[in-house]
């Protein structure tokens, strides 16, 4: 036991002594070397993305991030700030990770399925998009979290209307709006109120603006509602804190929505007047004067036949763009000016501004050629990386194979050695053992035969060089006899009886 002991402790020091070694050439960087984590990286890759990868590589490499959570937040990263060009690759670290352990965690689960969702509605691939949102639903209702269920049946429904499964889209969203009607709730109140501007989004793409005016009025009387009663609903919402000043931001972004909603569908159904009041409420409103807000009037002034409003809302939001005009933004504003320039019969006008939109357009064509090139290139980048990640993770998996593998072959020697030993031991011990037996009965009181063998177990350990069959005569047996005395007695033969003694 101890040799065994001893051995096990040599063979422990053995490989410490290893594995200390190998980190002394090789040290592994420790968490505490360096400031690296998934928080610092996600706070600067708004402004400075490649800084977040080179951030998360460390985080990595120091043990602040495992590998799946510093994948997702890379996906994340590319899918964000990189444009279409990284898409492919946040979408093969995803789907990666939806084969891995990671998603076993229903919380990471949805984070991957959003990030997916996200990366194929920019690509505009309906039906990946269709799969992963249907997807995502069944998981918030197994986690029971039922509003964000909802939410996603929304987004559900307006895929089957991209699909040209109008009927069958709104039919969704008004099941989901159905469901959502119920007050008491930050969170349902918001959910109802994005699914009846999907709603109204899909209606108004398919040229329906009579439906678009009694939804419009139901999401601003649920409006005043809120505004009136909003001590009777519970803050369960991450988007909507409680604070009356992002409660006052909320209603006037919602509110101003709604009148651009029935500004545009009143102006297409004619009814200028109503058009025009709407209108006014909403340049009103301070989303009304933002830019995203002047950009989703200007159509309106057209459709209303008022083309100095319109043209001095696009002479406004290229007064804002200043020189960043390579875009699809001044593109659209382009196309309006032309259109109002023609209506007012400036055709020189408009001839400038179509060759202009049409100049502008080839340019973000090859824009767009470029991209494609640059998707293909990361693609590529992204295949090589997984294939060095493989590559590594084999050799490391390979190197921990042949340690243990070598530490369980020198496991089974000392254990086979010690058995052997201890074997060996018992042994002798069994047999000095029997010698003892034979002794004393050698000693007995006996009878004739009894005498023999006593005379000849005595010659047998004090003349080991004498032969057998001299033995046997000089006690008055055969060899033969002798042999099977011995047997009879003892169990064993006078040569063997001979070796143990010894």
């Amino acid at each position: 036991m101890k040799r065994l002991l001893y051995i096990t402790m040599l063979i422990s020091t053995v490989l410490t002594m290893s594995c200390t070694g190998y980190n002394t050439l090789n040290r592994e960087p420790q968490p505490t070397d360096t400031i690296y984590t998934g928080e610092a990286a996600m706070s600067v890759y708004g402004y400075n993305p490649e800084r977040a990868l080179v951030i998360l590589d460390s985080a990595e490499i120091v043990g602040n991030l495992n590998a799946d959570e510093a994948s997702f937040l890379r996906a994340k990263v590319f899918s964000l700030t990189f444009g279409e060009e990284r898409l492919d690759t946040a979408q093969m670290i995803c789907n990666s990770l939806l084969q891995s352990k990671y998603v076993k965690n229903d919380d990471k689960h949805e984070e991957v399925l959003d990030l997916l969702i996200s990366i194929y509605r920019k690509k505009e691939n309906n039906e990946m998009l269709l799969k992963y949102a249907t997807e995502k639903a069944e998981l918030c209702r197994k986690k029971g979290d039922d509003v964000e269920a909802l939410r996603t049946e929304v987004e559900i429904g307006v895929i089957l209307t991209n699909l040209g499964n109008i009927d069958e889209g709104l039919a969704t969203l008004d099941e989901v709006i159905e469901k959502l009607d119920v007050p008491g709730s930050v969170n349902r109140l918001d959910a109802s109120i994005l699914a009846m501007r999907r709603k109204i989004n899909v209606l108004r793409n398919n040229g329906r603006y009579a439906e678009v005016i009694p939804i419009s009025h139901h999401i601003a009387a649920k409006l005043d509602y809120y505004e009136k009663h909003h001590d009777q609903y519970a803050n369960d919402s991450y988007r909507l804190l409680p604070d009356s000043a992002d409660r006052a931001r909320y209603i006037d972004f919602c509110r101003s929505t709604v009148y651009n909603y029935l500004a545009d569908a009143y102006a297409n159904e004619s009814d200028l007047d109503s058009a025009r009041y709407y209108l006014a409420l909403f340049e009103q409103s301070d989303y009304g004067k933002t830019f995203g807000g002047r950009r989703s009037i200007a159509p309106t002034w057209i459709i209303l036949g008022d083309y100095d409003k319109a043209l001095a809302v696009s002479d406004e939001m290229v007064a804002r763009m200043g020189t960043d005009t390579i875009n699809t933004e001044y593109s659209n504003i382009l196309w309006g000016r032309a259109i109002a320039a023609d209506a007012r019969g400036d055709s020189r006008a408009a001839s400038g501004y179509w060759r202009r939109y049409a100049e502008l357009n080839d340019i973000l064509s090859q824009q767009l050629q470029q991209s494609e090139a640059h998707e293909y290139a990361a693609r590529y980048r992204a295949q090589e990386q997984q294939m060095e990640i493989e590559k590594f993770t084999i050799q490391n998996r390979m190197q921990n194979i042949i340690i243990l593998v070598l530490f369980t072959a020198l496991l089974v020697i000392v254990l086979f050695y010690n058995y052997t030993v201890f074997q060996r031991q018992r042994l002798r011990e069994k047999n000095a053992a029997l010698v003892n037996l034979i002794d004393k009965k050698s000693k007995k009181e006996p009878l004739q035969d009894d005498e023999r063998l006593a005379e000849a177990c005595k010659m047998l350990s004090e003349h080991p060089d004498m032969k057998i069959a001299e033995i046997a005569n000089k006690v008055g047996l055969t060899p033969r006899s002798l042999h099977k005395l011995f047997r009879e007695q003892y169990g064993i033969s006078p040569s063997e009886y001979r070796t143990l003694h010894k």
